[in-house]
């Protein structure tokens, strides 16, 4: 099973990619992320917290699959439970308007002995919460809270 959700961003993809990669500021804008610590480098294993849309927080570890830089992040996680459902997600940034806009996507798709007969209704809900980053991720580099030197306003990890 596969999930797909995308949003145009008023900003550069190197804009987009420097927010998505300060993973130590997630809690004061991702609402579907608010914790992941670790290093954004290939290879490496991070620790985060899913709080998708209508169900309770969960701690993954990851690994991270694929780094190029503005044009893809990926990472690699079995869900607490056994195993026995396999995640892979994936960031791709694609450059608009001369480099001027970026079409950013998630992508997850889920595999494992489980994987396959995920209900099609959780397939809505996890959109949601892409959705929601996706907005949330929107505004934070539209008004320009990525870089370095201007203050978060709220920490959803407190």
């Amino acid at each position: 099973m596969s999930v797909t959700a995308a949003v145009e961003i008023d900003a550069p993809p190197a804009a987009v990619w420097e927010a998505l990669t300060a993973f130590e500021r997630y809690g004061a804008w991702n609402p579907l992320l608010p914790r992941v610590e670790g290093e954004p480098v290939e290879g490496e294993s991070v620790r985060a917290v899913i709080a998708q849309p209508r169900f309770p927080p969960v701690p993954i570890r990851a690994e991270i699959t694929r780094v190029d830089p503005e044009r893809e992040l990926a990472w690699e996680a079995a869900v607490p439970g056994g195993g026995l459902v396999r995640v892979s997600h994936a960031f791709q940034l694609r450059p608009l308007a001369g480099g001027d806009r970026t079409e950013f996507t998630q992508l997850e798709r889920l595999d494992g002995p489980v994987g396959a007969a995920v209900p099609s209704s959780l397939v809505g809900f996890l959109a949601d919460g892409f959705d929601e980053m996706n907005e949330a991720l929107t505004r934070r580099v539209e008004s320009g809270a990525y870089a370095d030197g201007v203050p978060d306003h709220a920490d959803h990890n407190r």
